[in-house]
């Protein structure tokens, strides 16, 4: 299985501080949305605000994945690294930020399939 690789620059261990580099595609999601509001141009200002959070939550359910993205990264750096330390391996373990981006990611993608769910039936 070929790997790709990282878009995010890992410069500590808060996965709050993710740098996406410069050579780094555009969010796949990004105009996405557009689309959708362009095709349906002749609806009410309530698809459109529906459409404004959809747009907010695609937004955020990447920023979660990339934080997640950024600690499996700062996890595999460690590993990779001559003679890992002890302290930076306990730091990784005992850091609770992914598990909590992981509850916020699952709370984002409820809303997500909720706001899909309120496009498709107003189409």
């Amino acid at each position: 299985m070929s790997r790709l690789p990282a878009v995010a620059l890992v410069e500590s261990l808060d996965p709050d501080a993710v740098e996406v580099s410069p050579e780094a595609p555009a969010a796949p999601g990004a105009g996405a949305v557009d689309a959708l509001r362009r095709r349906l141009s002749g609806s009410t200002a309530r698809e459109h605000v529906v459409l404004d959070f959809l747009e907010d939550d695609l937004r955020e359910a990447r920023a979660a994945l990339s934080a997640v993205a950024a600690y499996v990264a700062n996890v595999e750096a460690a590993l990779s690294d001559g003679e890992p330390s002890q302290q930076r391996l306990l730091s990784l373990a005992l850091g609770g930020a992914p598990a909590e981006r992981l509850d916020y990611l699952s709370g984002v993608l409820g809303s997500v399939r909720r706001r899909l769910a309120q496009v498709a039936a107003r189409m």
